[in-house]
């Protein structure tokens, strides 16, 4: 069993009005409000997968449910082959801000993210033990030197790396990561990455990164997952994805990336049209008003199945291989 799997998962923001007395079926609820549509994901045992796609795709919902902080109306998502259920030491979470507690210092934040992680398990650790653990923590992201300074006093590389020793503090088997470089400068980025793929063969982790940014992703990860307006449009491996995307969308990601052997004067490439709004998603594929290779008649009248493509590579359109 792999680290992480999602099958047909759904999810849609609920109405806040306190008069709600029960949770919608999913039969009750109208397509267009589902911010997440029959979601199938997998991340197998010391991979690293990111997932990427345009704001407002579904990314940060993905993550808050593997936190346990949101639940979705159907489907289902284990870890290690264990259902998941609210919030657990499986899985730890880097959130794209720093969530550091400012009246603690660096490894007083650690300490306590151990000491919930020990309650959650039903020991009692004294407080010895618990020093020498975030020590051990703050060593393995080179940290020891700062461990009493505050946050104010971290700069932003330092601060990340403190949370990820504080996410560490469960030994989880899954670690999420919600754009964890997209505040720090590159040379910093290279090394927060450097350090997450370290740590992750050192401690035999699962990660999955959520990012935009195609050079990093060519760099660390192994497989991607592409998004669209709640869906999963594409899978694959990092290099087949870079050399053979398949989904018209993965495409013209790729063709708006400005080239270094681009000629000078050329036109900078762009995805003409707009992310449609949540509520006025067009039928059939959702993409098709922006599709160079779209069919009227095909791919604005049927949704695009999933076609599987043999090792982990999938991809949901009709014309991919035209």
């Amino acid at each position: 069993m792999g680290a992480l799997h999602i099958e047909d998962v759904c999810f849609v923001y609920e109405d806040l009005d306190s008069s709600r007395r029960r949770r919608p079926a999913l039969e009750e609820i109208p397509e267009e409000e589902l911010v997440l549509k029959h979601l199938d994901l997998e991340v197998a045992d010391g991979e690293f997968v990111c997932i990427v796609g345009h704001s407002g795709c579904g990314k940060s919902t993905i993550l808050r449910i593997l936190a346990g902080l949101q639940a979705p109306v159907c489907g289902q998502i284990s870890i290690g082959g264990r259902p998941l259920e609210g919030p657990g030491l499986d899985r730890s979470v880097v959130f794209q801000n720093y969530s550091l507690f400012p009246w603690m210092t660096a490894k007083e934040n650690i300490e306590f993210g151990i000491n919930q992680a020990s309650l959650e398990l039903g020991r009692n650790l004294c407080k010895g033990e618990v020093s020498r653990i975030a020590d051990e923590h703050l060593a393995k992201v080179n940290m020891s030197k700062a461990a009493d300074l505050y946050p104010y006093q971290l700069s932003g590389g330092m601060r990340q790396r403190a949370m990820i020793a504080m996410a560490l503090a469960s030994n989880p088997r899954l670690l999420v990561a919600d754009e964890p470089t997209t505040s720090l400068d590159v040379t910093v980025q290279a090394q927060i990455l450097d350090l997450m793929k370290d740590l992750q063969q050192e401690m035999g982790m699962s990660i999955l990164m959520i990012n935009h940014n195609f050079g990093i992703i060519a760099e660390t990860c192994d497989a991607v997952a592409v998004m669209y307006l709640g869906r999963i449009v594409e899978t694959a491996s990092t290099k087949d994805l870079l050399e053979n995307p398949m989904h018209p969308y993965t495409q013209d990601l790729f063709r708006s990336i400005p080239q270094v052997t681009d000629q000078r004067g050329k036109r900078l490439e762009y995805i003409e049209g707009s992310v449609p709004d949540a509520y006025s998603i067009p039928k059939g594929c959702a993409y098709f008003p922006r599709c160079r290779k779209a069919q009227k008649g095909l791919c604005d009248e049927s949704l695009p199945p999933v076609v599987d493509l043999g090792n982990g590579r999938m991809v949901s359109c009709f014309r991919y291989d035209q």
